[in-house]
């Protein structure tokens, strides 16, 4: 099991439904226009695999070329080359999780562990809470601060996570935050929903 998702065993298939239910922002929400048309002429040009969709839009030249090829405009995939980098988490510094004892983080860093994913990789302790919360920002759009509200909120690992439902999750989160005032942001059901779906990918392709 890797800290991220193996791009190379995600399925052109498996991507299209998350993206398709992912809350984008709104500069990036033409890429839910024609998603199962393009989707499928991109599985025509031979791509089944993100990575391969990623390998192909590594470059301008070669974007292009898969643009005359698809007959997809090279702005959808420039802004699908800018979305699919998002499927890689970024470790989080360890400092940046809220409510963290600061001589816990000084000594870690002491001894070379600095990020989620160092963390992650070293503990595999489902009972320790610094690797609760490593586990959950390995899921697209978890930050640290959001890892800490989900888990005061019941959900403690991807695994919790995959398993919820959306309404009952947003419901449980919205009501640490408001207590804690965590975090600023409005989430939604499709938020909760678009979280359960990439745990689950997570999980599947652990």
């Amino acid at each position: 099991m890797g800290y991220t998702l193996p791009l190379e065993q995600i399925t052109l298939a498996d991507y299209q439904q998350l993206l398709q239910k992912q809350n984008l922002l709104p500069g990036r929400r033409m890429l839910h226009e024609q998603l199962e048309a393009r989707f499928s002429s991109l599985a025509s040009a031979g791509l089944s695999s993100v990575s391969q969709l990623s390998a192909a839009l590594a470059t301008t030249k070669k974007l292009s070329s898969l643009a005359n090829q698809t007959g997809i405009c090279e702005e959808y995939l420039t802004l699908l080359r800018r979305e699919l980098g998002s499927l890689t988490q970024k470790p989080v510094p360890l400092s940046a999780f809220p409510n963290l004892s600061q001589s816990l983080i000084s000594e870690l860093a002491a001894s070379g562990t600095r990020t989620s994913k160092d963390y992650w990789e070293q503990c595999k302790n489902p009972a320790d809470e610094l690797f609760c919360l490593c586990d959950l920002v390995r899921i697209n759009g978890v930050g640290a601060v959001a890892a800490r509200a989900f888990y005061e909120a019941g959900f403690g690992s991807v695994a919790a996570v995959e398993g919820a439902t959306a309404a009952d999750m947003l419901q449980r989160v919205n009501a640490v935050n408001a207590e804690k005032n965590y975090y600023k942001a409005k989430l939604g059901v499709k938020d909760m929903q678009f979280c359960i779906d990439f745990a689950k990918l997570l999980v599947r392709y652990a």
